[in-house]
């Protein structure tokens, strides 16, 4: 597996522990009635804040984790045109789901809905467009194209 690979399949695996947590814990706290007061954006915002960098530490971690597993310290990291065509791919689909996110958010607040529910549904379209576009990255790799 190359070095391409290897970060889109670590970018998978870290999406879907980071966004199955918090999707849990915004669930906690839809549930308890927590996020329908006055404070609710301020209380989400605590909740989704600390992804960012959780997220990095992970990304880091891994591959010194993976690196130090592999015995592999000499490995290419180097990205010719083929690469950047699958990442450009990639990053066109998280763009897109980025996009209709931020658009379904308006169109959510101008028919009224909560400020939380749309910025939930913000941040979903960002999670789901990041395992998207990891996943098609890997794909391309896989595929070849």
């Amino acid at each position: 597996m190359g070095h391409q690979e290897r970060t889109s399949v670590i970018g998978i695996v870290i999406c879907l522990i980071l966004n199955g947590y918090v999707s849990v814990r915004l669930w906690d706290l839809f549930g308890s009635g927590a996020l329908s007061g006055e404070d609710a954006p301020m209380l989400w915002a605590q909740a989704i804040v600390w992804v960012i960098p959780a997220a990095i530490a992970m990304v880091i971690v891994a591959h010194i984790l993976f690196t130090v597993v592999s015995k592999d310290r000499k490995r290419d990291t180097s990205a010719d045109e083929r690469d950047r065509l699958f990442q450009y791919r990639g990053m066109r689909t998280t763009l897109i789901a980025i996009a209709f996110g931020f658009i379904g958010m308006i169109v959510m607040l101008a028919v009224g809905w909560s400020t939380v529910a749309s910025l939930t549904f913000l941040y979903a379209s960002a999670a789901i467009g990041d395992l998207l576009g990891q996943t098609v990255r890997f794909t391309s790799y896989r595929l070849g194209y």
